[in-house]
């Protein structure tokens, strides 16, 4: 007795549980809400029309982080061949804004005021492959040899460039940090 195929039912059930960790996975990718909501959405049409070929009991999740990923480096593809589209707004013709001063009284206003745009920021800074790779084990928590797979390197990879996330991610938060007054750690 063979199995019978996924149907759009089963996709309802099955795939659409993860839209919010492939936005998320987006968001880490593009940085722009309207970029991640539209790779999401090309990922999930994707994944509609190739839900066929999908094996029950197989990780859905892992398979549309896959379906998602190479949906990204598609767009990178033709953004190459397409060149990239400049916007002109008022916005960007009058440059960027003052940068206010903020002054704290305590050590709760700080945590307060260190919020997740500068995080945002520092994961910007990392190349692609290291801020997806820190995303998928660290907030995704999967597990190297999955991210392996969904990112198609070796999970010794994943390993080396989540760890050099890490560290660059440490860096520039420690500069942040220092900004803001927090006082620097000393190694023992």
């Amino acid at each position: 007795m063979t199995a019978n195929p996924p149907d759009a039912d089963d996709f309802e059930r099955i795939a659409l549980p993860y839209l919010d960790n492939v936005y998320r996975a987006a968001m880490v990718l593009s940085g722009k809400g309207d970029r991640a909501d539209d790779l999401t959405q090309q990922t999930f049409l994707k994944a509609l029309s190739q839900f066929g070929s999908f094996r029950r009991g197989s990780n859905c999740r892992a398979w549309l982080l896959k379906i998602l990923r190479n949906t990204w480096i598609d767009g990178l593809r033709h953004l190459k061949v397409a060149g990239t589209i400049v916007p002109i707004e008022e916005a960007v013709l009058a440059g960027p804004p003052e940068p206010e001063e903020t002054r704290w009284s305590n050590a709760d206003d700080l945590l307060e005021n260190f919020s997740d745009e500068q995080v945002i920021d520092a994961l910007r800074q990392l190349p692609e492959e290291q801020r997806l790779a820190l995303y998928l084990v660290d907030v995704e928590e999967l597990p190297h040899d999955e991210v392996a797979g969904i990112v198609g390197v070796a999970p010794g990879t994943i390993k080396s460039r989540t760890s050099r996330a890490r560290a660059a991610l440490k860096e520039v938060l420690r500069e942040h940090a220092k900004d803001l007054g927090f006082p620097a750690r000393t190694k023992p």
